[in-house]
C-alpha cells in the first residue's frame, strides 16, 4: 500500500489524539475514496455535456420537463401526500 503524508495543524492534532478509538487512517481513506468517485462523476459528465449540441435554455427546458414528469409521478405514487 502507498504511503500518503499529510500535515494537520497542531490544534488539530491535539483534537485528534483525544480520539483515540477513531482509526484516523482509515476515515482519510474512505474521504479520498469518496472525493475520487466524485470527481470521476464529475470528468465523466464534463465529457458527456461537451458533446452535447443543447444549449443552456434547451437544457433548462428539458430540466422543468424532468422536474415535472417526476413532480406527477410522485404525485401518483404517494397519494397520501396530496389529499
Amino acid at each position: 500500500m502507498a504511503e500518503i503524508v499529510i500535515n494537520v495543524p497542531e490544534d488539530i492534532k491535539r483534537k485528534m489524539e483525544s480520539f483515540p478509538e477513531v482509526n484516523w487512517s482509515q476515515k482519510l481513506q474512505e474521504i479520498i475514496s469518496e472525493e475520487l468517485k466524485r470527481q470521476m462523476l464529475i470528468s465523466t459528465a464534463n465529457k458527456v455535456f461537451s458533446r452535447s449540441e443543447l444549449n443552456e435554455k434547451d437544457a433548462l427546458e428539458l430540466g422543468e420537463k424532468v422536474k415535472d414528469a417526476l413532480h406527477k409521478r410522485f404525485k401518483k405514487e404517494h397519494p397520501e401526500e396530496y389529499p
